[in-house]
């Protein structure tokens, strides 16, 4: 599966499918606390207007089964994952943070941050196994990556991820309009018309 940069608002409704699909756990895990729907809502507004991507993993019936949003700073990149729980443990999670890292080695980034609660356990472990330094500070953890500094080969390497990720995007569109007009043309023929 691919690692695809998502548009608003193109693909808000996959956005706000995939939380939606999340239980409240996940969402709270996500969040940093209990939320609820227009809450999502107004944080995918938020990510509309950042000007910062979003990366996506669909599988093949179309459905974003794990996404990495991301948060930059001055210095620093942010990184909040989700990935739905029968894609768990496939790895999708630790591609969008390799795919994060890549983009902030290109653009002169120090580090990839997380920040999350200290009961959530897969972020904490992840965040482990890929080398974060992390802090728990009541009830809430920041991990930090520090990054080597980027080469002119991360440069390249993140247009070619950009133009990679592009024609993926365009390739899903078109299968999906053609699925949507051969479900339309099969449902014609079959209604006798």
């Amino acid at each position: 599966m691919a690692i695809i940069p998502l548009y608003l608002p193109r693909d808000r409704l996959a956005l706000e499918s995939h939380f939606a699909a999340l239980g409240i756990e996940d969402l709270r895990n996500r969040f940093c606390g209990s939320i609820g729907p227009e809450i999502v809502s107004q944080y995918i507004d938020q990510l509309s207007v950042s000007g910062v991507p979003i990366y996506g993993i669909f599988n093949p019936g179309h459905t974003l089964v794990a996404v990495c949003q991301l948060g930059q700073s001055e210095r620093d990149l942010e990184v909040g994952l989700t990935v739905l729980p029968t894609y768990r443990r496939q790895g999708l999670a630790r591609a969008l943070l390799s795919r994060s890292a890549s983009y902030a080695r290109a653009r002169g980034l120090k580090a990839l941050v997380i920040h999350c609660l200290a009961d959530n356990t897969p972020m904490l472990s992840l965040a482990r196994r890929i080398g974060m330094r992390v802090e728990n500070s009541y009830g809430e953890v920041d991990g930090r990556l520090t990054l080597r500094a980027g080469t002119a080969l991360d440069f390249w390497t993140e247009i070619a991820y950009d133009q990679e990720g592009i024609a993926n995007s365009v390739m899903r569109s078109w299968q999906f309009v053609a699925q949507m007009t051969m479900g339309g043309v099969a449902s014609t023929k079959g209604s006798g018309t």
